[in-house]
């Protein structure tokens, strides 16, 4: 027993050290973007907040760009995000349970789609998208990932799981298809939507590339790119450059905390038992 204990005990502390090594790059951009001028100024370095001041949040937001890009970035996420939720689910519940012809030899062709490098599709990726007119638009942001090969494939894995007898009893009192999506599987798939839902928000929430390559007028910036400026626009200011990032993090965590219960629970378990 006491062995045990020692044994926890070692677990915890080690867990405690990880999560601090973690967590220290995040305190510092906090406690950095409190600075003044005066403390930057400073050769040392500095982990502590002697004269914290909200000034450099006040420079960030004084020119109204980082303001514009988090409502672009919102936007995209939040479309992208609401799309995939939807189609990804009703794609995973086709594939888990409706039988057709060639279903595992399409969905087979659907993950293949998952080993192709991102890079390798950018330039004609990019021709496709002017050749459609798309660019300098949030289309080109939102569309192609509506319908993600993960999504489909995390959707179908835990949709497999959900007990055949509920949709039957469903299907015995008259409901159709479209209905039983809506009545038994979404109901039954918090745990999944949670999960495909922050993983989805944070990808197009932190995505660079793309929003660089279509996006042509300043205005309709995304956040990530507005915060890659931040250095050129305010050289040796580090604390408005922390709290630029601090922005761009700051409603990934708060989505994170707000489902982290749902989201490890879809994580952790391969969904529901029959009985």
């Amino acid at each position: 027993m006491t062995s045990r204990k020692v044994e926890r005990f070692l677990v915890y502390i080690l867990l405690a050290l990880g999560s601090l090594v973690l967590a220290m790059p995040f305190y510092y951009m906090f406690v950095t973007s409190l600075r003044s001028n005066d403390d930057l100024a400073k050769p040392t370095l500095q982990l502590t907040m002697s004269n914290p001041t909200l000034q450099p949040y006040r420079d960030l937001l004084q020119g109204g760009s980082v303001v514009q890009a988090t409502m672009n970035s919102l936007f995209v996420g939040l479309t992208t995000t609401l799309a995939t939720l939807f189609f990804c689910t009703l794609a995973g519940y086709a594939f888990a349970k409706h039988r057709f012809p060639g279903r595992d030899l399409l969905f087979t062709v659907l993950l293949s789609t998952m080993m192709i490098p991102g890079a390798v599709l950018l330039v004609p990726g990019f021709l496709l998208l002017r050749d459609f007119g798309w660019l300098n638009t949030f289309l080109p942001l939102i569309v192609p990932g509506m319908a993600g090969a993960f999504g489909v494939f995390l959707s179908r894995q835990f949709i497999s799981a959900i007990p055949e007898s509920y949709l039957e009893s469903a299907r015995i009192e008259g409901a159709h298809d479209f209905r039983v999506y809506r009545s038994i599987i979404l109901p039954l798939s918090k745990p999944l939507l949670a999960t495909l839902g922050i993983l989805t928000f944070l990808g197009s929430w932190n995505s660079f590339i793309g929003p660089l390559i279509v996006l042509l007028d300043e205005r309709k910036y995304t956040l990530p790119l507005v915060i890659a400026m931040l250095q050129g626009r305010f050289p040796g200011k580090e604390n408005i450059q922390m709290a630029g990032a601090m922005v761009s993090i700051a409603p990934v965590i708060i989505l994170f905390m707000l489902f982290q219960k749902l989201i490890i629970q879809s994580l952790s378990s391969s969904g529901l038992k029959e009985g």
